[in-house]
C-alpha cells in the first residue's frame, strides 16, 4: 500500500534526523532566537524529537532550555540599550500585538518581576515579558531565575510526556507517523491563530 510505504520513509527519515547532531543544531537555534526575534516557540520541534527519540529528552530538554536563557540575556540587553528600534521589530513580529504588551505592562506595573514565573502558563510570547522587563529596568539575573523556573517545568513536562509516550507507543507511533504528522501540524496552526 502506498501511504503505508510513505509512513515507512516519513519514519525512518524523521527518526534518523532526531539521532543526528543537526537535530540538536536546529533545536539550540530555534530556542535562541525564539526568545528573541522568531516568533515559534520550540515546544513544538522539542515535543516531536523526544517522541522518537526519548532516550535522549535530558540532552533535548538542556539544550532547549539554556539556549532559551542566552537568548533571553541577549535580548533583554537589546531592548535595553535600543528600546526604540526593540518595540519596531516586536510589533512587526507575526502574533504579537499592542494587548500583550499593555498586559505584560500592566501585570509587571501590579505585581512586579515575581510575576515573570507566570510567563509559562500564558500565550504570551517570552519576548513581550522580556520587552517589559527590560523597560521596567528589572535586575537581569533575578529576571532569568524566575523564568529559568517557569520555563524549565513546561519544557521539561514536555520532554518527560513525550519521551515516555515515544517509548510506551512506538509501535503505534511506527504504524501510524504519518497521521499523527497530519493532526500536528493541523493542530499547530489551530493554536497559532488562536493566539492572534
Amino acid at each position: 500500500m502506498i501511504f503505508s510505504k510513505f509512513n515507512k520513509i516519513i519514519y525512518h527519515k524523521l527518526n534518523y534526523f532526531s539521532m543526528s547532531r543537526f537535530a540538536l543544531i536546529l533545536l539550540t537555534v530555534w530556542a535562541f532566537f525564539e526568545a528573541s526575534f522568531w516568533f515559534i516557540i520550540p515546544d513544538f520541534i522539542l515535543l516531536v524529537l523526544c517522541m522518537l527519540n526519548p532516550k535522549n529528552y535530558k540532552k533535548f530538554f538542556i539544550f532547549t532550555i539554556l539556549s532559551s536563557l542566552i537568548g533571553i540575556t541577549f535580548y533583554f540587553l537589546f531592548v535595553s540599550n535600543y528600546p526604540s528600534i526593540s518595540l519596531n521589530i516586536l510589533m512587526n513580529t507575526p502574533f504579537i500585538n499592542q494587548n500583550m504588551i499593555d498586559s505584560i505592562n500592566t501585570l509587571y506595573n501590579n505585581e512586579g518581576i515575581v510575576s515573570s514565573l507566570w510567563q509559562t502558563t500564558t500565550f504570551f510570547p517570552v519576548k513581550v515579558w522580556t520587552y517589559q522587563a527590560a523597560l521596567h529596568n528589572f535586575d537581569l539575573f533575578l529576571y532569568l531565575f524566575f523564568l529559568a523556573i517557569s520555563r524549565s517545568i513546561r519544557m521539561f513536562i514536555i520532554s518527560f510526556t513525550f519521551s515516555f509516550l515515544g517509548r510506551k507507543f512506538n509501535r503505534f507511533i511506527r504504524r501510524n507517523l504519518l497521521w499523527m504528522l497530519i493532526v500536528y501540524i493541523l493542530v499547530f496552526f489551530a493554536i497559532l491563530f488562536q493566539v492572534t
